[in-house]
């Protein structure tokens, strides 16, 4: 009798697994999903649970937070939750069902204040971070009830915002290093707060916002004037917030580099530029996820095991034939970003063209055993510790981001419904093995490209 997963036991599957290790550990020899690997399923399920995945990356490297820093956005969350209590207070209860549902922080302040006494600064920071949405939004709401804010100190607020940005992107050029894979990863983690930074900015109101009566009727009055919806003013109350604090881990992040960095560096400008072109000129030799699809799918009246592996398979590594543009227009000139985010892109690809020949799904399958997710699994973790291992270098470390999010998921899941049967969440956790291991083989080379394009 083939036990229930609900009923296997985490002692049960290892003791099984000690037994029946060998067979998946070089891989199970079958051809397709069809043929049984060496366990049954409710075994190999709880075992894809089980098995050791790769820690969160910024377990592996981040750039440190200090006490300084942490306090200095934990008092940005206490302000902001201070005056947004002070004018509810003046306000009193509001009927407007759009009224904030808080006034604080959601907790988030009490969290961040005991994450720096814990000495947690990089805790201490994100709660921050995160608690000044709610904050922001309820303090922007309360400032506009009673008429305390206009568009024109709005946008004033967003344009010092990215200038503050830009200043800092400016002066990351020409990307000097000492140590290019320790340095450069250092230079896209600051780019990664320029750019969110700037982004948020960006969530500033037109100069027509909430006054649409005006624009159609050619009234020439000035619309700043006209009061801000108090929902709008507090989404962009918030996301200046947020960008300010940004910004500031940004400036944080570049002293601390460049402390570290000394006088006997190198330009590594043209070698990034260098290979971000290259990246970017093999990306269309790859099919589109609309021509993956029409290829292995195409107009079916079914939508079994191939169907839905070669679905995800596009979804998950190809890109869309539609082209999309950058999120702000400050991206242009984050290089170290731009040239990172195209190693990514470029390493999806590659891993879609490997995972679909690796693939063990049939056209005519109408099943999927687990064994084959676990022994994907194996095989992906043995490649992390051999591609990354227990010190990867910080620029590695940008990279792998998303390749090891898929083996921490690759876990078989609850299924059994209609709409979710069986099959569908083993193959589900099997894909996501064989993708992210097919990544993280793909980024040593193109690391190297980046290190040296020569």
């Amino acid at each position: 009798m083939v036990p229930d997963p609900s009923s296997v036991s985490r002692r049960t599957v290892l003791a099984t697994l000690g037994g029946g290790a060998a067979a998946l550990a070089g891989g199970t020899a079958v051809a397709g999903a069809t043929e049984p690997t060496a366990l049954p399923d409710p075994i190999t399920d709880a075992a894809t649970k089980y098995y050791p995945t790769p820690p969160e990356v910024d377990a592996l490297w981040r750039p440190p937070v200090t006490e300084a820093h942490a306090r200095a956005a934990v008092e940005t969350l206490a302000e902001t939750v201070a005056e947004s209590r002070r004018r509810w207070d003046a306000i009193g209860s509001v009927e407007d069902d759009g009224a904030p549902i808080t006034t604080g922080a959601g907790g988030w302040l009490e969290d961040a204040r005991e994450a720096l006494d814990e000495g947690d600064h990089d805790t201490a920071l994100f709660r921050a971070r995160y608690g000044l949405q709610f904050a922001g939004e309820a303090l922007g709401y309360a400032r506009a009830e009673q008429d305390a804010v206009d568009r024109a100190t709005l946008r004033d607020r967003a344009a010092v915002l990215t200038d503050r940005a830009r200043a800092v992107a400016d002066g990351l050029k020409p990307y000097p290093t000492t140590d290019p894979a320790r340095d450069l990863g250092w230079y896209v983690r600051i780019e990664g707060e320029v750019q969110s930074a700037s982004a948020l900015a960006a969530r500033t109101l037109p100069d027509d916002a909430d006054s649409g009566q005006n624009a159609d009727s050619g009234d020439e009055s000035d619309a700043s004037a006209d009061p801000v919806d108090p929902e709008v003013a507090g989404e962009v109350t918030a996301a200046l917030l947020r960008g300010e604090v940004d910004a500031m881990t940004a400036e944080r992040y570049r002293d601390i580099l460049f402390d570290r960095l000394g006088s006997d560096t190198d330009p590594h400008a043209e070698a990034l530029r260098t290979a971000a072109e290259r990246f970017r000129a093999a990306l269309p030799e790859y099919p589109s996820r609309e021509d993956a699809r029409a290829r292995y799918v195409g107009e079916v009246d079914r939508y079994g095991p191939w169907e839905f592996a070669h679905s995800r398979l596009a979804q998950w590594c190809l890109g869309s034939a539609a082209p999309v543009p950058w999120r702000t227009p400050i991206d242009a000139d984050l290089l170290a970003l731009r040239t990172v985010a195209l190693s990514i892109g470029l390493a999806r690809r590659r891993a879609h063209e490997t995972a679909v020949d690796r693939l063990v799904v049939e056209p005519d399958d109408t099943a999927f055993d687990s064994g084959h997710a676990l022994a994907a699994k194996r095989r992906a973790q043995a490649t992390y510790e051999s591609v990354v291992g227990s010190d990867p270098s910080p620029l590695l470390v940008t990279q792998i981001g998303r390749a090891v999010e898929d083996l921490q998921v690759a876990e078989v899941g609850f299924g059994g419904g209609r709409d979710r049967p069986m099959w569908r969440e083993r193959l589900e956790a099997y894909l996501y093995a064989l993708v992210g291991r097919a990544k993280l083989e793909a980024f040593p080379p193109l690391r190297d490209a980046i290190l040296d394009p020569d």
